[in-house]
C-alpha cells in the first residue's frame, strides 16, 4: 500500500509539473527589444492577441499555455514583413525566422505543421501552373493566335478540375486535422463545390476539429448557405428605408422579387444596376419587384442616397449602414457583392446571383408560369 501511495504521489507531481508547449525561435539581424506578437486566428479569421515578447540575442520564445491543441496561430514581428502561421501541436515548436519575410521562415514541429507545409506546397504548385497558363493565354492574345488561346483556356479548365480534385482528396484524407478544415475553407471560398458536397465533407470531420474556431465558423456558414439554397424559403427580414421607416420583405413581394445586395462603393454592383433597371422597367407592371439591401458603411448615408438617385433605382431600399456586418447580409450568408436572390410569390428562392440576360430570362420564365 505504501508503494502504491508513493507511486500515486509521484504521478500527481509529474502531472502538475508537466511543461506547457513552447515555441522557440531564432532570427538574425533584428535588434534586441524588438516586439514580437503572438495571436490566435479567431472567428472570421480575425487575429485575437495572446501574448507579446521581445527579441533577445537573436531569439525569442513563447509559452503556448493559452493556445489549445490545433489552434491556428500567427506571429508578427515589429518591422519585419509578413507573418508566421503555425499550428499548436501540443509539443515544442522550433522556428528559424526569416528577417526578410516571415513567410519564408522554417518550422520544425509535429504532424499538423507538416501537413500545413504539404498543403501550402500543393496550392503553391497549382498557383504557379495557373500563372504559367495565364501568361500563355496573354501571349496568344497578343499574337492573335485563336488556336493557342483556345488551348490555354482548355488547359486552365483542366487545371481547375485537377486542383479541385487534389484539394478534395486532401480534405477527405485529413479529417482529424485542422489543416483539412483549412482546405475546406478554401473550397468554400472558391464556391466550386455544391452545398450538399460541402455539408458531406464537413460532417466527415472529427468532433475536436469541428470544435475549433475555424470549424465552428465553417459549420455556421454552411448552415447559413443552406438556408438560402435554391428551393429553400428565403429568410424573412426587415430594415430601415432611406426615410428611416422599417420595411419588411413581405411588404414588397411581387409575383417574382429580386433581393439585391449591393453598395454605392461596389463598382461591379454599379455596373450591373442599369441591367436591373431595364428589367424592372419592362416587368414591374407584370409583377416584378426589387428590394435593394445596401452594405454601405456607417456614416455614409449620403453616398447611398446619391447612388440610388444617380443610378435611377426606383424600387424599395433598406440598409442598416453596417458594411459587412449588415444583419440582412449576414442572415443570407453574403460574403461578396453583388449578390442577388430571386424569389417567387411564395418566398421560395428560384435563382441566385443571376446577371444580365440570365436574370431577364429567369424573371420572364417565372412571370409566365
Amino acid at each position: 500500500m505504501k508503494i502504491l501511495y508513493a507511486v500515486s504521489i509521484l504521478a500527481l507531481l509529474v502531472g502538475c509539473n508537466s511543461p506547457s508547449p513552447k515555441l522557440e525561435a531564432s532570427i538574425d539581424e533584428v535588434p534586441n527589444g524588438t516586439n514580437v506578437y503572438l495571436a490566435q486566428l479567431g472567428p472570421q479569421n480575425v487575429p485575437v492577441p495572446l501574448d507579446t515578447t521581445q527579441v533577445n540575442n537573436n531569439s525569442f520564445e513563447f509559452d503556448l499555455i493559452n493556445s489549445k491543441n490545433q489552434d491556428i496561430n500567427l506571429i508578427q514581428i515589429e518591422g519585419v514583413n509578413g507573418n508566421i502561421i503555425f499550428i499548436n501541436d501540443a509539443e515544442t515548436i522550433k522556428i528559424d525566422a526569416s528577417n526578410e519575410n516571415l513567410r519564408n521562415s522554417k518550422i520544425e514541429a509535429g504532424e499538423h505543421n507538416k501537413l500545413l507545409k504539404d498543403y501550402i506546397g500543393v496550392i503553391t504548385k497549382f498557383a504557379e501552373e495557373k500563372n504559367f497558363i495565364k501568361n500563355q493565354h496573354s501571349e496568344a492574345m497578343q499574337n492573335e493566335d485563336e488556336t493557342a488561346m483556345l488551348d490555354a483556356r482548355l488547359d486552365m479548365d483542366a487545371l481547375a478540375e485537377e486542383s479541385k480534385k487534389a484539394t478534395l482528396d486532401f480534405i477527405q484524407s485529413h479529417t482529424n486535422s485542422i489543416v483539412g478544415m483549412m482546405a475546406l475553407s478554401d473550397v468554400m471560398n472558391s464556391k466550386s463545390v455544391p452545398l450538399n458536397k460541402m455539408k458531406s465533407l464537413y460532417d466527415g470531420f472529427s468532433d475536436n476539429v469541428k470544435d475549433t474556431p475555424l470549424g465552428r465558423m465553417l459549420g455556421q456558414n454552411i448552415a447559413k448557405i443552406g438556408a438560402t439554397d435554391i428551393g429553400a424559403e428565403a429568410p424573412k427580414f426587415s430594415g430601415p428605408t432611406p426615410n428611416g421607416e422599417e420595411l419588411s420583405l413581405n411588404e414588397v413581394m411581387g409575383k417574382v422579387t429580386l433581393i439585391d445586395f449591393w453598395a454605392s462603393w461596389c463598382r461591379p454592383c454599379r455596373v450591373e444596376n442599369p441591367n436591373i433597371v431595364s428589367i424592372y422597367n419592362d416587368y414591374k407592371d407584370k409583377g416584378f419587384s426589387v428590394i435593394g439591401v445596401s452594405l454601405d458603411k456607417p456614416n455614409s448615408k449620403n453616398s447611398w442616397l446619391k447612388a440610388i438617385k444617380d443610378d435611377q433605382l426606383e424600387w424599395n431600399h433598406v440598409s442598416n449602414l453596417k458594411y459587412w456586418q449588415e444583419p440582412i447580409a449576414l442572415k443570407y450568408g453574403v460574403k461578396a457583392i453583388p449578390a442577388a436572390f430571386l424569389i417567387d410569390e411564395n418566398g421560395i428562392i428560384v435563382g441566385k446571383d443571376l446577371r444580365g440576360e440570365a436574370l431577364r430570362d429567369k424573371v420572364k420564365e417565372v412571370l409566365e408560369n
